[in-house]
C-alpha cells in the first residue's frame, strides 16, 4: 500500500478551498466597488493608502491590508502608489452582477440551511442592492432586449407602463434610448416611488415620465389611451407574483388589461427555468450566473417556471405571443432569459 504524501494532501486542500476563496474575493470586490474605492482608483491613477483614507474616511491600517489583499489576486498594484491592474480595470463593466448577486443575496446564501427546513419562511434580500444590480446588468440584456421588442410596434409615440417600475431606473434609461416614449411607472412601494420621483427628476424626465403608486392591478384603472400606442411592460416582475399572489393573479392581471386595452401591447421579461438541464448548466453562464440565479429564487419569494408555463398562462389569459427574442448572444447566448412581446389574441 504506498501512503499519501504530505504534498498530495496540500494539492487536494488547495483544491477543495478554492470556492472559501472565492468567497471572500466577491465579496471583497463587491465592496471596493460599492464603498467608492473602485470608482477613485478608476479616477486617480498612483494614489497612496494615505490619500484615499484621508478621501473617504476610512480607517488607514486596514485599507492597507485590504489593499494588499486585492494585490495578491491581481485587481491592484502598487507603482509609485496605488492602481487598478488591466484585470481590475477590466471588471468595471460587470460589478453590476456582484451588486446584485453579492450585495443583493450574499446574506441570503447565509440562510440556505435555516430556509431549507420544513415550515420555514422565505429567505431575506436586500432589496435595494437587487434593485441597482438588476438595473446595471439590464443595461446590457434586458433593456435592449426590450428595445428590440417595442421596434415591432407601429410608427409613433408609445406610452409605456411600467408595471412594477421600482425606483424607475429601466424606464429613465428606456426612455433615453427612445425619445418616441413617454412612461408610467407604478410601483405599491412608497420608498422606491420616492426615489422613482428624483431620479426621473434627476434625469429632467419629468415632462414624460409619471411615478404612481399602486399595484399592477390600479395600473389598470388608470385613464390610459385605448390605441397602438399603449404598451404596458414587466421586466423580472410577473415571477414575483406568481410566487406572492399567485398564478390566478397574473393570468387575472393579463386578460384584464387586454380586455380593458384590447389595442394594447405588452413586453415581459423572464427567465426560462431549466436547473436540470445539464447542457445549458455546464455553459460557462449557466454555472456561474445561472445555477446561482436559480438557486436564489427557490429561496427567496420568487417563482421561476419553464418557457412552456408562461406561454401556457399567456394563451389561457387570451393573450398572444406576437414575438420571442433573447439576449444578444455576445452577453448571453444560453437563451435563459426571455422576452415576450404579446397582444390580446385575435379571432
Amino acid at each position: 500500500m504506498i501512503m499519501k504524501t504530505n504534498n498530495d494532501f496540500e494539492h487536494r486542500l488547495v483544491e477543495a478551498i478554492q470556492p472559501i476563496r472565492y468567497m471572500a474575493l466577491a465579496q471583497a470586490l463587491h465592496q471596493l466597488h460599492d464603498s467608492g474605492i473602485y470608482g477613485l482608483l478608476a479616477e486617480r491613477q498612483g494614489v497612496s493608502v494615505r490619500e484615499v483614507a484621508k478621501l473617504l474616511k476610512l480607517n488607514e491600517e486596514r485599507l492597507q491590508a485590504y489593499f494588499s489583499y486585492l494585490a495578491n489576486e491581481g485587481y491592484l498594484v502598487e507603482e509609485i502608489g496605488w492602481r487598478l491592474t488591466a484585470k481590475g480595470a477590466e471588471l468595471a463593466p460587470f460589478l453590476p452582477w456582484y451588486t446584485l448577486l453579492v450585495g443583493g443575496y450574499a446574506g441570503t446564501f447565509g440562510q440556505i440551511a435555516k430556509t431549507l427546513q420544513a415550515g420555514a419562511p422565505f429567505a431575506t434580500r436586500e432589496g435595494a442592492k437587487v434593485g441597482a444590480g438588476s438595473c446595471g446588468m439590464s443595461m446590457y440584456d434586458a433593456l435592449p432586449l426590450t428595445s428590440g421588442l417595442l421596434d415591432r410596434l407601429p410608427d409613433g409615440e408609445h406610452l409605456v407602463v411600467d408595471l412594477g417600475c421600482g425606483d424607475a431606473a429601466f424606464l429613465v434609461e428606456l426612455c433615453k434610448m427612445r425619445p418616441e416614449i413617454r412612461g408610467v411607472g407604478v410601483d405599491p412601494d412608497a420608498g422606491s416611488v420616492e426615489l422613482a420621483r428624483r431620479r426621473v427628476a434627476d434625469a429632467g424626465l419629468a415632462d414624460r415620465i409619471t411615478i404612481r403608486q399602486g399595484t399592477a392591478a390600479d395600473a389598470l384603472t388608470l385613464d390610459l389611451p385605448d390605441d397602438g400606442s399603449l404598451c404596458f411592460l414587466t421586466s423580472f416582475v410577473l415571477q414575483e407574483m406568481l410566487e406572492q399572489d399567485g398564478v390566478d393573479a397574473v393570468r387575472t392581471l393579463v386578460k384584464t388589461a387586454f380586455q380593458r386595452y384590447p389595442a394594447a401591447h405588452w413586453v415581459v421579461v423572464e427567465v426560462d427555468h431549466q436547473p436540470d438541464n445539464r447542457k445549458i448548466m455546464a455553459h460557462g453562464l449557466g454555472v456561474s450566473y445561472y445555477n446561482p440565479y436559480f438557486l436564489l429564487h427557490a429561496l427567496t419569494e420568487q417563482r421561476l417556471v419553464e418557457r412552456g408555463v408562461w406561454e401556457s398562462l399567456f394563451a389561457e389569459a387570451d393573450a398572444e405571443v406576437v414575438a420571442v427574442d433573447h439576449p444578444a448572444i455576445q452577453v448571453d447566448s444560453t437563451e435563459l432569459e426571455l422576452g415576450y412581446l404579446l397582444r390580446a389574441k385575435t379571432a
